[in-house]
């Protein structure tokens, strides 16, 4: 089952404090070789893949979101297509990083004003998806 949170839909009252403690987690997760104990993130599958990683966050970056943490190409020692993990802020529900699948370590944070904004937003998509609220 695939259920990676790539939407974070954030109200405003906790949105900035949301962000900083997720870059800051986001600064401490291990990505490396996926046999390594240690390893909390592996590499994306395949050189495709990773450049189509790449291209969504060029993408986010044209449609005016705001790369806040991560995106890059990462070196290990284990040949592998590593990609930092990368989180976008002021997206919107309506940019292509909220709507398309992009199969790679790459979450945006929606901002909104309060929890029945947050379920619109939650549920403006054609795709039945896994979701969570978080309180």
């Amino acid at each position: 089952r695939c259920t990676a949170s790539s939407r974070l839909v954030v109200t405003d009252g906790i949105h900035d404090r949301f962000v900083e403690a997720m870059k800051d987690r986001l600064a401490k997760l291990v990505v490396g070789d996926a046999l390594d104990a240690k390893t909390q993130i592996g590499p994306v599958v395949d050189q495709s893949q990773l450049k189509q990683d790449e291209d969504y966050i060029a993408i986010g970056r044209q449609e005016g979101a705001d790369l806040a943490f991560g995106g890059e190409r990462l070196d290990r020692e284990t040949r592998g297509f590593y990609l930092q993990p990368a989180l976008f802020t002021q997206a919107t529900n309506a940019m292509r990083i909220s709507r398309e699948e992009i199969f790679g370590p790459v979450a945006n944070v929606i901002r909104v004003k309060d929890y029945d904004e947050a379920l619109a937003v939650a549920n403006d998509t054609p795709f039945g998806l896994t979701s969570g609220i978080c309180t």
